[in-house]
């Protein structure tokens, strides 16, 4: 089985954000609160880890190009 990058990853969580924020916005319940929190907290931490892969990506493509 294939793995995702994170740039996948990133996109899946949103769009279960996108779903869990529909159902909070229909339905203004303890279990949709939690879930759109969820997944917000998951979109912070996926985004961190992709800045910082973005980051080094660049870092080595400029170390790269003073060799």
């Amino acid at each position: 089985m294939i793995e995702d990058d994170l740039h996948d990853q990133l996109t899946k969580a949103y769009l279960e954000y996108f779903k869990a924020s529909e159902a909070f916005e229909s339905r203004l319940s303890h279990r949709t609160h939690l879930a759109s929190r969820k997944w917000l907290r998951e979109i912070r931490r996926l985004a961190k880890l992709r800045q910082d892969e973005i980051h080094k990506t660049y870092l080595a493509k400029k170390a790269a190009e003073k060799e």
